[in-house]
């Protein structure tokens, strides 16, 4: 019991170091694409979107599960370990070189972008330089080593927003993304490589057909439902292209951007921390660190994401933003509704990852993408871009339903053992909604105020109100959540 006690409690740390260091640099990545965008136009912005989303997808066909098979398997050996690492590579030199001898194809006939087609190498290049940082990151994951992991992904993405923002000011357009992306990869192997033994991962090891069939067993369905995790998240991007041109595909890719923050800078970060501390517990105590994970993480994302929406006008109108972005206001108010279901399913994903379902995580991951894209033409015809955002949104909250029933049916946990949890974080939202609209009704008036004053004063009221409700509706877990900060704050000491 103390050994689960304790495993329980590096994981609580290395999520809070792994959140506090992803917000950090994801606020210093927020304030960097504000001033990408007086620099960079929509369509032009749309295309390097486009030509990223091509060759990520790319990558995460070629990964075949081995960081998610790394990862969650403490006790590799070396040889596994390096049989892995082997097919990981050449699935991804094979990856890159038909993405390259196909990008004309690809970008003039499938996405109806054919400016994206000037990024692609470039971008090409980054992804392979970035398969070398990977396994190293998975090997430090594994052995929950979380601090090194948050600060060295952090440096990588504060290279990125630094050079990107640095290079779109000197007139580099949409060339800016893609050196800075080239940047950040360069910097995350730097960094990693040397913090891993090479003899932990690159120990010269005999090619097993057995070693080979456990990692393809364990790590192709999962690696299916993880390209349909990012096919959710992106896909919907080169539909919105091809139905609606590059233009409002560069305002929907910057809504989703920022409306995607909560999720993927909290959510998917609680679920990193996860798979290997599950792992290390027992089965009955899983399911109470299951609902333990789903209260810190309504606590930590509901007012991000509600907050957000509410926001959203406020952002596009008083921030760094010129007149040709204002236009994807309405798209982020809509998308932000995304942010409270989305990482509900990730970390289902993570805790039934861990008993090995990996061909149920699949076919959950790819009906989501089905749900996104379908609903996306269907209703983007029908009523145009609201709509399409609109049915983003509903299409994550249906997996997440669907997760929950798959959770209850397996292990018999409850629904509302799993939804309680939920619903005061969500209430509590309520407060933070009014007094944003009474700042910005109250507010209105006023002229001549700095850029960023309206949208300070509505995050600074808004935030305080939330805090305030949640001490009061979501009680036991504001304390639950406020011990864990102390005790977090005292193991830095």
């Amino acid at each position: 019991m103390a050994g689960s006690s304790a495993l329980a409690r590096k994981a609580v740390l290395g999520a809070v170091w792994t959140i506090a260091t992803g917000l950090g640099s994801r606020v210093l990545g927020l304030i960097g694409t504000l001033v990408l965008t007086r620099f960079i136009a929509p369509d032009v912005y749309g295309e390097v979107s486009a030509a990223s989303v091509v060759i990520m997808t790319a990558h995460f066909m070629s990964s075949l599960g081995t960081g998610q098979f790394i990862a969650s398997r403490p006790n590799l050996d070396r040889q596994m370990v390096f049989n892995a690492t082997v097919y990981f590579h050449v699935a991804g030199l094979v990856a890159i070189a038909a993405v390259y001898l196909l990008r004309e194809p690809i970008a003039v006939h499938l996405v109806g972008a054919p400016g994206m087609l000037q990024f692609m190498p470039g971008l090409i290049l980054a992804m392979f330089i970035d398969r070398i940082w990977y396994v190293p990151d998975r090997l430090l994951i594994r052995e929950m080593r979380f601090r090194s992991v948050s600060l060295r992904n952090a440096a990588g993405e504060l290279t990125y927003t630094a050079a990107s923002v640095s290079l779109a000011m000197l007139g580099w357009g949409g060339n800016a993304i893609v050196v800075a992306t080239l940047l950040r990869a360069v910097v995350r192997v730097v960094t990693t490589v040397p913090a891993v033994k090479l003899s932990e991962w690159l120990t010269p090891s005999p090619l097993s057909g057995e070693k080979a069939r456990e990692l393809f067993a364990f790590g192709i369905p999962l690696n299916f439902g993880s390209l349909a995790n990012f096919g959710a998240s992106k896909w919907d991007n080169l539909v919105m292209i091809r139905l609606f041109g590059e233009q409002v595909g560069g305002l929907y890719n910057l809504a989703w951007n920022l409306a995607d923050i909560p999720a993927s800078q909290v959510g998917e970060r609680i679920g990193d921390v996860l798979v290997p501390s599950f792992a290390k517990l027992e089965p009955e105590q899983r399911k109470a660190a299951l609902v333990r994970a789903l209260t810190l993480l309504a606590l930590l994302i509901f007012p991000l994401a509600v907050g957000l929406g509410a926001v959203a006008p406020t952002i596009l109108n008083d921030t760094f933003f010129n007149e040709a972005w204002e236009p994807a206001g309405p798209l982020l108010a809509v998308l932000s509704a995304l942010g409270v279901t989305r990482p509900i399913g990730w970390v289902l994903s993570s805790y039934m990852q861990v008993y090995g379902r990996t061909r149920t995580i699949m076919v959950l991951e790819w009906l989501k993408v089905a749900a996104i894209v379908g609903s996306i033409a269907l209703l983007g015809t029908i009523g145009g871009v609201l709509w399409a955002c609109a049915g983003v949104g509903v299409a994550f909250g249906v997996h997440a339903l669907a997760s929950l029933w798959v959770v209850k049916r397996a292990d018999g946990v409850p629904y509302m053992r799993l939804l309680r949890p939920l619903v005061r974080p969500l209430l509590a939202c309520l407060p933070l909604v009014v007094a944003v609209l009474a700042v910005r009704y109250g507010m209105r008036s006023l002229h001549g105020l700095p850029r960023g004053c309206r949208l300070g004063a509505e995050v600074v009221v808004g935030g305080l109100a939330f805090v305030a409700s949640a001490l009061v509706i979501a009680r036991q877990a504001s304390r639950d959540f406020l011990q864990l900060a102390r005790e977090a704050v005292r193991r830095r000491r």
